[in-house]
């Protein structure tokens, strides 16, 4: 892991699922086999109220909002369900394609909220947590952005247990919006310190009962 030079503040957080919340997110439209999709619209919205209330974003503050997707597993219900219907020997839904591109649904939360920055996703073989924040350190340390939604998300691999998913919106210590204190700085609580409760990832991969 690469050194940064900056130094990130939490501005916004939000998980899936809380209590109260359904089964499943919300329904996305074209994102139909799936809760992969609505998942990550659903916590990034949710994120982005709570810093801008409601779409869009301010243009001062959109133009340089990177988006950037972590998931070890990526969208494996959309997964298993083009490979069931090649099996059957069915047409599959060109919308299944669709979405089984991860960067589909970030670009649905970008429209619906005019950032304008940069497009990630990755699926890391080491920490995600760790490395979607390095990414974001990255981003914003060579100008690419001034603020990153970083979004995690997981499947469950197991049925007794939630899908999972959580974004952050991160930026430069005393960045723009003047929120230098008060909030979670990365390393210190909130954001990364994610654990198998409310959190996205707990760093397992589910083998030894405390993965998604």
């Amino acid at each position: 892991m690469t050194t940064s030079l900056v130094r990130l503040v939490t501005l916004g957080r939000a998980v899936w699922p809380v209590p109260g919340d359904a089964d499943r997110p919300p329904n996305l439209p074209g994102f139909t086999a799936s809760p992969f999709g609505p998942l990550v619209a659903e916590v990034a919205d949710r994120c982005l109220s709570a810093v801008f209330g409601q779409p869009p974003a301010p243009p001062r503050r959109a133009g340089g909002t990177a988006l950037v997707m972590v998931s070890r597993w990526g969208d494996m219900a959309t997964e298993a369900a083009v490979t069931g219907a090649v099996d059957a020997g069915r047409k599959a839904s060109p919308l299944l394609f669709y979405q089984s591109v991860p960067s589909a649904v970030l670009g649905v939360v970008a429209a619906r909220w005019g950032l304008a920055g940069p497009v990630i996703c990755i699926s890391p073989a080491g920490d995600p947590a760790a490395e979607g924040r390095e990414l974001a350190e990255l981003l914003i340390e060579d100008g690419s952005a001034d603020d990153v939604l970083v979004v995690w998300v997981e499947l469950a691999i197991r049925g007794d247990r939630p899908d999972r998913a959580e974004a952050v919106l991160m930026s430069v210590d005393g960045g723009p919006l003047g929120l230098d204190s008060g909030r979670a700085r990365a390393g210190e609580g909130g954001a990364y310190d994610i654990d198998d409760g409310n959190g996205a990832y707990d760093g397992d991969d589910g083998d030894d009962g405390e993965g998604p």
